[in-house]
């Protein structure tokens, strides 16, 4: 990806009639310590949704100026006032070039495959709200800022992301271990295990940071360290795994300790924190959605929390107006049921792979063209991705003021 600096900026978008964020940020210089903030959470802070989401909405004539600015004569924008890292992400087979760190653009999402023309896999470019957050930063402060993301698919506060603070005693684990060994006596999981597992990702939060910072030059080749830096906020996206099923009734309390811990733990005590809601189905979700974004919002009203916590409101920006596929979704799969019970003899029989691609992908890719994955990963879509990200750097920027 073309690097675009500042300055070049400026000069590619003078005299555009509409100053998008590129415009009005463009030239200023970089004045005092480097603004880190961590982007920690579950998979929605790894970025669900493919970058080519980001197309379809800049392609369409309702939402173009709304997205237009995220590509620059027909490449994605890399901004130089923002770099991120992500170097833990999880990959499967080669991740091409995918990066790790670098310049704010698209993919620095989680890890996802897309299918080409040919419906060969490959690993495509994601984004996660730290585009957004990057963006509303980025056009903030007059000092470089770094992005750390920090984030695992599939985790819980009551487990994993357990605080020092918060952490269960030991008859708790004890009678964990036992049920789990009335299931599964075969399990080879031993007290000394089980407790480990307890905080592991609240422990990797702290380490992935470390990680960047103790080395910060190789991650951010830019990096003045006669300026230094300072760990200005942390922004916070997760939820799911403690919302679901019978939910987590110390939720709350529980983040409470997360929120003091990581204080504590980057020594940092009065640390910008911000929660993203859990904006599943938009603003007018209701059951265990509706009890668990009230839990967060129990948090961000504590009182010590009330001047250093917000919560960045994300159910605004959930997909709408997208076409209802279920017909032709039935559809599909029952020309597909009967392709599949086809005897591999049989020269009618179209390979599934390539069934699935001419007769859904291709055949609906227009419709298609907005989303990339499921629900609870807000249909994995871009625009949605960016709109909240830019939500939680507003949040952000509120508490700094």
């Amino acid at each position: 990806m073309e690097v675009l600096n500042r300055k070049t900026i400026a000069l590619l978008l003078l005299g555009c009639s509409v100053a998008g964020p590129l415009c009005a940020r463009a030239g200023t210089a970089a004045l005092g310590p480097v603004k880190v903030f961590i982007l920690a959470g579950q998979s929605n802070m790894e970025g669900k949704a493919l970058a080519s989401t980001l197309d379809a909405v800049i392609a369409d004539a309702d939402t173009h100026d709304r997205f237009a600015h995220l590509k620059t004569h027909g490449k994605w924008t890399v901004r130089d006032d923002v770099w991120v890292t992500f170097l833990d992400r999880k990959t499967k087979g080669p991740a091409g070039d995918i990066p790790r760190f670098g310049p704010l653009s698209v993919g620095f999402g989680g890890f996802k495959t897309d299918r080409d023309e040919n419906n060969r896999k490959f690993a495509a470019l994601t984004i996660g709200p730290e585009l957004g957050i990057g963006y509303v930063l980025g056009d903030h402060f007059d000092e470089q800022v770094l992005l750390i993301k920090a984030a695992w698919g599939g985790r819980a506060v009551k487990k994993t992301f357990r605080p020092p603070s918060a952490m269960p005693g030991d008859e708790q684990i004890k009678e964990e271990l036992a049920a789990i060994k009335a299931n599964a006596p075969e399990t080879e999981m031993t007290f000394d295990g089980l407790k480990e597992t307890y905080g592991s990702d609240y422990r990797k939060v702290i380490s992935e940071t470390h990680r960047v910072l103790d080395n910060i030059k190789q991650y951010f080749p830019e990096y003045d360290e006669a300026r230094g830096y300072e760990i200005a906020g942390f922004v916070w996206f997760q939820g799911w795994n403690d919302a679901i099923g019978a939910g987590n009734r110390d939720y709350p309390e529980q983040m409470a300790h997360f929120i003091r811990d990581i204080r504590r733990d980057l020594e940092a005590p009065d640390l910008p924190f911000v929660i993203g809601e859990l904006g599943t189905d938009g603003p007018d979700a209701e059951g265990w959605i509706a009890t668990f974004r009230a839990q967060q919002a129990r948090i961000a009203a504590m009182e010590e929390f009330r001047d250093n916590v917000r919560v960045a409101k994300t159910a605004l920006y959930w997909p709408t107006g997208l076409p209802d596929m279920q017909d032709e979704w039935n559809e599909f799969r029952a020309n597909a049921r009967k392709n599949e019970a086809k005897t591999e003899d049989d020269p009618t029989r179209i390979d599934p792979g390539l069934f699935f691609q001419k007769n859904w992908r291709q055949r609906y890719k227009r419709q298609l063209a907005y989303t990339s994955d499921k629900r609870y990963h807000y249909l994995g879509s871009g625009a949605c991705y960016y709109q909240m990200g830019e939500s939680m750097g507003r949040a952000m920027l509120e508490m700094m003021k």
